[in-house]
C-alpha cells in the first residue's frame, strides 16, 4: 500500500499539484518552484526514510488570515515536502473512500462543488422543508480527535505504516512566533491532506443523518439540516448536537448552531428567499459587504495606481465573484455594485485631475458644457459628493468605463446568465 502511494507516477502528479498551487513556504523556507529540483537529487534517500517509518514531518507553520466575518482564521503551512507527500496520500485514499461518502456531502469531492450544495437546498425548501437548522463546529480542524481518525481509517486501510505516516502527520507540531508546540488533536487546515480527513471524520455524521432519514447538506464543516417545523427543528438539532459531543467528541459551538428561516439562513455565501411562490437563491448580506470592502480596498484615492492598474485589479475580483454568484437571483444586487464601484473610481478620476484647470479641460473633452466645466472645476465639494453630481455622471459614464476597460458586475453576471440559458 506504501509502495503504491510512494509510485513515481503518483508522486510526479503530487509535484504538479503542487507546483500548480504554489502557496507559501513552510517552516524550511523552499519555495514551490525549488521542490522539483530537491525531489530529482534526493528522493530515494526520501522515499527509504518512508518505507522504513524512519521519516519525521517538519511542524507547520502557523498563520493567522482574516475571515470574512471579521475574526481569523488559523491556517497551517507544511514544507512543501511535506505538501507533496500528503498530496500523494489524499489521491491514493481518495477514490477508496469516494464510493463510502453521503450523496449530500458535497466540499473537496471530485465531480462535486458548492453550487451543488446549495441548489440541493433550493429543493429542500421547494419540498416545504423551510426550517433549518445550522450546525456551527467550533475550530473544527483544531479539534478532530486523533484516536477517532486513526480508528475510522483502519477500517480501510491496513498497511500499519501507512497508517503511521498518516498519524505522523497529524501529531507533527505546530511553530508558531519561532516556538514549536506538540499537537494532541486536529488536523491543520491548509493542509493538502486535511480537506479528505475532514470528511472521512463528519462521514459517520452523514450516516447517522441518513439513518434517521433527514434532509440535509454537508460542504466540509458547513451542515445544514431542513425539517417541516419548528418543534422538529428544536428537536432534531438537540440531538444533532448531542451525537457529536457524545460520539464523534467534536466541539459545537452552541450559540452559532441555531434554528433559522430561509431568509436568514446562510449556506457557502447564499440565502434564500420566496419569489412569486417559489424559493429562489439570493446573496447573503455578509457576501456582499465583503464584496464592498474588497472593491473599497482597491478603488482608494490614495493608492497609488494607474487606472489601468485599478481596473484591472477590480476585473480581477469581479470575475471571480460573479462567476461564484451567477446561480443567484442578482440582477439589482449587480447594479447596484457597479454604481458604488463607478461613484469610486469617479472620486479617484477627480482626484487625479488635482487643479480646476486641469478638473475644466477634462469636463470639455469629455462633452460637458463650457459654463458647466467652469461652473464644477472650481467646485470646492468634496469628493464624494461630486462624484454622485450629474456632471460627472454625464461626463465619466458607463460607456467610458467600459471602454477603460471596466468589465462590470451586471454586464459579467447578464453574458454568464445567457450562456447559462443557452445552455439548457
Amino acid at each position: 500500500m506504501l509502495e503504491e502511494i510512494l509510485d513515481r507516477r503518483n508522486i510526479e502528479k503530487a509535484l504538479v499539484q503542487v507546483e500548480r498551487n504554489k502557496g507559501a513556504a513552510g517552516i524550511d523556507d523552499m519555495a514551490s518552484e525549488d521542490l522539483r529540483g530537491y525531489i530529482a537529487s534526493n528522493w530515494q534517500s526520501l522515499r527509504k526514510e518512508i518505507l522504513e517509518s524512519s521519516y519525521s514531518p517538519r511542524p507547520v507553520k502557523r498563520v493567522e488570515i482574516p475571515k470574512t466575518n471579521g475574526g481569523r482564521r488559523k491556517l497551517g503551512i507544511p514544507t512543501v515536502i511535506d505538501r507533496m507527500l500528503q498530496q500523494a496520500i489524499a489521491q491514493w485514499l481518495q477514490p477508496k473512500y469516494e464510493d463510502m461518502f453521503s450523496e449530500r456531502s458535497y466540499g473537496f469531492r471530485p465531480g462535486r462543488s458548492a453550487h451543488q450544495a446549495v441548489v440541493q437546498a433550493e429543493r429542500y425548501l421547494q419540498e416545504q422543508r423551510t426550517w433549518v437548522i445550522e450546525v456551527d463546529l467550533e475550530n473544527f480542524f483544531d479539534k478532530v480527535n486523533h484516536d477517532r481518525l486513526m480508528s475510522q481509517l483502519s477500517k480501510q486501510v491496513s498497511d500499519k505504516r501507512t497508517l503511521k505516516l498518516i498519524r505522523s502527520y497529524l501529531t507533527s507540531g505546530i511553530m508558531e512566533g519561532g516556538v514549536i508546540s506538540p499537537r494532541s488533536e486536529g488536523t491543520p487546515q491548509g493542509s493538502p491532506l486535511s480537506p479528505l480527513l475532514s470528511n472521512i471524520v463528519l462521514d459517520e455524521l452523514d450516516k447517522e443523518l441518513e439513518k434517521r432519514g433527514h434532509r440535509f447538506v454537508r460542504y466540509a464543516d458547513d451542515i445544514s439540516v431542513y425539517v417541516g417545523s419548528r418543534a422538529a427543528a428544536d428537536r432534531v438539532k438537540e440531538s444533532i448536537v448531542g451525537f457529536m459531543e457524545k460520539k464523534l467528541r467534536l466541539s459545537i459551538n452552541r450559540e452559532k448552531t441555531k434554528v433559522v428561516r430561509p431568509e436568514e439562513s446562510v449556506l457557502l455565501g447564499f440565502s434564500f428567499r420566496m419569489y412569486k411562490d417559489r424559493w429562489i437563491l439570493r446573496v447573503a448580506r455578509k457576501s456582499a459587504e465583503a464584496i464592498k470592502r474588497k472593491v473599497k480596498a482597491i478603488t482608494k484615492r490614495n493608492a497609488a495606481l494607474s487606472e489601468d492598474e485599478r481596473i484591472s485589479r477590480l476585473n480581477t475580483v469581479i470575475r471571480g465573484w460573479v462567476n461564484y454568484f451567477s446561480i443567484a437571483q442578482a440582477k439589482t444586487l449587480m447594479q447596484n455594485l457597479d454604481g458604488g464601484v463607478r461613484t469610486r473610481l469617479r472620486m479617484c478620476k477627480w482626484k487625479q485631475w488635482k487643479n480646476i484647470r486641469t478638473r475644466r479641460i477634462n469636463l470639455l473633452k469629455l462633452g460637458a458644457t463650457r459654463r458647466d466645466a467652469y461652473q464644477w472645476g472650481g467646485s470646492s465639494k468634496g469628493y464624494c459628493r461630486v462624484a454622485q453630481t450629474y456632471i460627472l455622471s454625464r461626463t465619466l459614464t458607463i460607456a467610458y468605463f467600459r471602454k477603460q476597460g471596466y468589465i462590470g458586475f451586471y454586464d459579467l453576471y447578464h453574458q454568464r446568465n445567457e450562456k447559462q440559458t443557452r445552455l439548457f
